[in-house]
């Protein structure tokens, strides 16, 4: 009888053969989605609006666009603004996208997460304290009169010594809608609390639920993406630039990803000065002025932002000057002019009253001093006609004037133009009578130098004469000086912060 051999299983062979088959199959798929030749071959500075998209926050979407190449400058997106921007760097707020433990139900992402709407996204901004420095003054007379307004204005606290005004953190909100309609409100160029940046104002006529159909929401004018800054007077260039400018620096940290072409502003009236137009040009594709009627598939309202804050009033002057050509010289030498902005001689003021009555003593008696003393500056008034738009006046600003002096008015707006290293003298009537310390704050907000001088009122109209017109010479005179030395923006505008900590 024949011995049979042992059956041997096959169960092994087929585990190492479909092994080896997934194996390849496998290998297969991994090859199919590796990079094409032609995708390997593009350039690495490409950089797609999907993939800004996807990362997870604002510090992460200004990591991965550093460095990186724009095609053209419809391509621009609100993000390549922030890449290069100090304001952004050293003074954004932080940015709180969820509503947490301890927060407020009318923080914005609360609102939002309470109900079910066309709430899209929701940010809670906590803008970070900071101080400022006081005025300079001639004597403690003046300083003192300052004061006595200066020490009750409610937005901002004077330290003990004297010498700086403590600005609290300030929370402001983005909101932004899909498929939302504006119909007139926030109500435009009106003062009221229930204006854009007013304490009251409102988005709820932007909300709607989920179910609605939005065929039914009316006909008009349809957009992408839509800003909301119907702030007060926002036809006039000085509140175009504290308002309407300020709302649109705020929204653009809820909208990095969006193309500026393709972002379109609503406002009041058209503007009366043609340079907003121009500044419009830098900061968006399009502008809308008192529309009836405007459905968006993308609506930013930014309304609940600050007045006054280092990242807000410093994101538009940067926007700006990073539009105009370079210096075609960079000698200081080139920066030897003192501008006089008279509301009485070369001037445009809308606004009346606020002449200095003895202009022309003051003018020549500055003129002397800096020909006596052999400085290099020369006097000479503001005359606004002879520039003829923004680049040529906001060149002008940067590249030439090393000082203004003047009475209070719309000119010192112009400043806003002007590099850190400018010296600012405003003269203001009593301040019992008219006190509005805005382009004080505006100046140390910029890192400018900023003096102030009390003229002595003449009448209703707040018209002054300047009667020791040899004090406001020496002020010039100091002003210059210092300038002359090393100036740091620090010693006009810092961060304050509750804790003394040692870094």
């Amino acid at each position: 009888m024949t011995k049979k051999s042992p059956r041997v299983s096959r169960w092994p062979q087929f585990l190492l053969v479909g092994s080896i088959f997934i194996s390849v199959l496998m290998l297969l798929s991994l090859w199919t989605k590796l990079p094409s030749h032609e995708s390997l071959r593009r350039s690495p500075a490409a950089y797609t609006l999907t993939q800004v998209e996807q990362a997870s926050d604002l510090f992460t979407l200004v990591q991965k666009r550093r460095n990186k190449t724009v095609v053209s400058e419809s391509e621009l997106l609100h993000l390549d603004d922030l890449i290069r921007s100090d304001s952004f760097e050293q003074w954004a707020p932080m940015i709180v996208s969820k509503c947490m433990h301890g927060m407020d139900k009318r923080a914005a992402p609360c609102i939002k997460e309470a109900n079910r709407t066309n709430i899209v996204e929701a940010q809670e901004l906590m803008y970070p304290a900071f101080r400022l420095k006081l005025p300079n003054f001639v004597n403690a007379d003046v300083k003192a009169k300052w004061l006595s307004q200066g020490l009750h204005v409610d937005r901002m606290r004077v330290s003990e010594d004297q010498l700086w005004a403590d600005y609290p953190t300030f929370q402001g909100q983005n909101m932004v809608f899909s498929d939302a309609v504006y119909r007139g409100d926030p109500p435009p160029d009106i003062w009221s609390e229930n204006g854009c940046m007013g304490h009251d104002v409102a988005h709820t006529s932007f909300v709607h639920n989920l179910n609605i159909n939005v065929s039914e929401l009316g006909n008009g004018k349809n957009v992408d993406t839509l800003v909301v800054a119907t702030s007060p007077d926002s036809w006039s260039f000085q509140h175009f630039i504290d308002r309407v400018a300020v709302v649109w620096s705020q929204a653009q940290l809820v909208i990095p990803a969006m193309r500026k072409n393709d972002t379109i502003i609503v406002a009041g009236k058209e503007p009366r000065d043609s340079i907003v137009n121009e500044i419009y040009e830098v900061m968006v594709g399009q502008h809308l002025h008192n529309p009836e009627w405007v459905f968006a598939k993308r609506l930013v309202f930014s309304c609940r932002a600050p007045l006054i804050h280092p990242f807000t009033t410093q994101r538009i002057t940067e926007n700006i000057l990073h539009s105009l050509p370079l210096p075609t010289s960079a000698t200081k030498a080139d920066r030897n002019v003192i501008l006089f902005l008279s509301r009485s001689n070369g001037g445009k003021a809308f606004n009346g009253g606020r002449q200095i009555l003895n202009e022309p003593e003051v003018f020549d008696a500055i003129s002397a001093m800096l020909n006596a003393t052999g400085r290099p500056e020369k006097l000479q008034y503001f005359r606004h006609d002879e520039f003829s738009g923004l680049e040529d006046v906001a060149t002008f600003m940067r590249d030439r004037v090393k000082m203004m002096i003047g009475p209070h008015g719309a000119a010192f707006y112009n400043s806003r133009f002007a590099q850190p290293r400018t010296a600012l003298i405003e003269i203001i009537p009593d301040p019992s009578k008219f006190f509005v310390p805005c382009f004080w704050e505006q100046a140390r907000l910029l890192g400018q130098d900023y003096s102030a001088h009390v003229g002595k009122t003449q009448n209703k109209q707040n018209d002054m004469v300047i009667d020791n017109i040899h004090e406001v010479v020496q002020l010039v005179q100091g002003r210059l000086a210092y300038l002359d030395k090393s100036y740091r923006m620090q010693d006009a505008l810092d961060h304050k912060y509750a804790w003394d900590v040692a870094t």
